[in-house]
């Protein structure tokens, strides 16, 4: 069963995402010896204040006030350091890293400037030049704001070790990424499989859409990206705008899922976030307004696009409850909660791993959207089978396997309507002959079972027909009579007649002899002499008069 096939997909490409996160977590965490290649830079650090030499191990804590700067002393690097690579924290603070009189680091923002949550999360990375031995390595900090400023201990290293180093410290928004683009692909193949069985849930595509805003967020706005990527600049503007437009697909989710005038909010809210964008892309543009001080603005618009999201669907809770709602409730409140933490770790407590926060927020509201979506996919796909088939049990004959009645004269309007798209097409009506006489002198098991050998010897020839490169449809019209139709005929008539009889006679060969069966025929073309088109009736009342007309066997009559 296909929704079966939909639950096994979805339990296997949810184990992958398990064991794909354990082996993402196992690698960072797990070492078989410790990296010599990277160490500690703690000791040998002092600081000169009013030429007294005050001995200081990172990390430590220092009193700062604002606008003033602080410079720490190493005199402790040796030749063997020489090519190594120094990694040191401080870029909000303006850090600028000097072997010496030479400037070895300093910050400068690019074409986006960037605010002081986002440099806290990146590393300046210095090569130590050839010399480096018998030289002062020095860390200026030049834009100190707080009273007292934490300064870490630089990390000292091969490129290799530095640059490894860096990815397990962002190895849990790594996972977090993964996490979302697989279950944004899981989440796609679901939707296109249900459409190709004409079930149209476009909540999986807005889940998808959703996840592969928040996926690519997630990338271009990481430090990992901001350290190593070409042209950070441009991948800022595209984190923003993933930022500002990845709550849409998800506010269309709601929307699809409630009904009536409640969805006046949703549309409400995706104009908003649209018109927000576009404003902040125009005040850039013409303005020079920095996307880093409109920020707060987007915050606001998630803030209340959430806030609205649960309004609404608590209202169509207390209305309709259902588990469905339920769970759709719960998923914007955990979404809302963890959005709002990451705020406070971004705007008040100036915390630099706020994102990490919102990553599994988002994963968590996912995957709570995902257990709904499941489950009323699975009954969808069900209740679509149940119906199909039904359907076909309508259009199909019991005893033979063939179309049935019905199944006909639905093809029939189709050539009518155009919908088939012939110009021309050849009815042919075939009667089994004697099946009351064979009922009244074998039984009906024995008129059955030339029922079923007739239709045997028409499946067999609309088989042929096909493997020939002529398209045949063939029905059970009635207890004895069958039907098949040749849209756009190819071959002729008379040939194929002959074709069919002749599989009629090769069946009566290998039978027993109170098993033959005889089979007469009368066909009509759509088109009359003329080429123009008859009508459905007109066309099906020649057939049939000439089924009746017709006393000699199959293949005695050419077209």
């Amino acid at each position: 069963m296909k929704h079966k096939t939909l639950r096994c997909a979805a339990e296997t490409a949810a184990l992958l995402l398990t064991v794909a996160m354990l082996t993402f977590l196992i690698a960072g965490l797990h070492q078989h010896e410790p990296d010599r290649e990277l160490s500690t830079l703690d000791t040998g650090w002092y600081q000169l204040t009013n030429g007294v030499r005050r001995e200081i191990t990172l990390p430590v804590t220092l009193p700062a006030e604002p606008g003033q700067t602080l410079t720490l002393y190493n005199d402790t690097l040796t030749a063997r350091d020489a090519g190594k690579l120094l990694s040191a924290r401080g870029v909000e603070y303006g850090i600028e890293i000097r072997a010496g009189e030479t400037l070895l680091y300093r910050y400068e923002d690019n074409a986006f400037p960037k605010n002081t949550q986002m440099k806290g999360r990146l590393w300046a990375d210095a090569e130590l030049p050839d010399n480096i031995g018998g030289q002062t390595l020095s860390l200026t900090f030049t834009q100190l704001s707080d009273r007292t400023d934490r300064f870490d201990a630089p990390l000292l290293g091969s490129v290799r070790s530095i640059t490894g180093h860096h990815i397990q410290t962002s190895l849990f928004s790594l996972v977090m990424m993964l996490a979302m683009v697989i279950l944004a692909v899981l989440a796609l193949l679901i939707f296109c499989y249900m459409s190709s069985c004409g079930i149209h849930e476009r909540r999986f595509l807005d889940v998808a859409v959703f996840l592969l805003l928040c996926s690519l967020w997630c990338l271009t706005d990481s430090a990992l990206y901001q350290i190593y990527g070409r042209d950070t600049a441009a991948g800022s503007v595209v984190s923003f705008y993933a930022f500002m437009l990845m709550s849409i697909p998800m506010v269309h989710f709601v929307r699809n899922t409630i009904s009536g005038r409640r969805q006046l909010v949703p549309d409400i809210c995706i104009a908003l976030f649209c018109a927000n964008a576009l404003a902040q892309g125009a005040a850039y543009r013409l303005f020079g307004i920095r996307f880093i001080d409109m920020l707060p603005l987007t915050h606001l618009l998630l803030t209340a696009g959430v806030a609205a999201m649960l309004i609404v669907l608590l209202r169509s809770y207390r209305e309709q409850p259902s588990q469905q709602l339920r769970l759709h409730i719960a998923a914007f409140a955990a979404l809302g909660v963890f959005g709002v933490a990451a705020l406070v770790l971004y705007g008040l407590l100036h915390i630099y791993w706020y994102d990490a926060i919102f990553q599994f927020g988002v994963l968590l509201f996912i995957i709570l959207l995902f257990r709904e979506l499941l489950g009323q996919a699975t009954e969808d796909m069900r209740f679509h089978m149940e119906h199909r088939i039904s359907h076909q049990m309508q259009r199909e004959d019991r005893m033979t396997g063939l179309p049935n009645r019905r199944a006909f004269e639905e093809y029939m309007e189709r050539i009518r309507t155009g919908e088939v798209g012939c110009r021309d097409a050849v009815l042919t009506y075939i009667r089994l002959e004697g099946l009351n006489e064979r009922n009244d002198r074998f039984g009906l098991q024995a008129g059955d079972e030339a029922v079923i050998a007739a239709a045997r010897c028409v499946a067999d020839f609309c088989r042929a027909c096909v493997d020939g490169g002529e398209s045949v449809s063939c029905f059970r019209t009635g207890g004895n009579e069958f039907a098949l139709i040749r849209p756009e005929p190819r071959a002729n008539s008379g040939q194929l007649h002959r074709q069919f009889s002749a599989i009629v006679a090769r069946y009566n060969r290998t039978c027993a002899p109170r098993a033959r069966i005889t089979m007469t025929y009368g066909f009509s073309r759509l088109c009359d002499e003329d080429g123009k088109s008859r009508s459905i009736s007109a066309w099906k009342a020649e057939a049939d008069a000439y089924l009746k007309r017709n006393a000699t066997r199959l293949g005695g009559d050419t077209e």
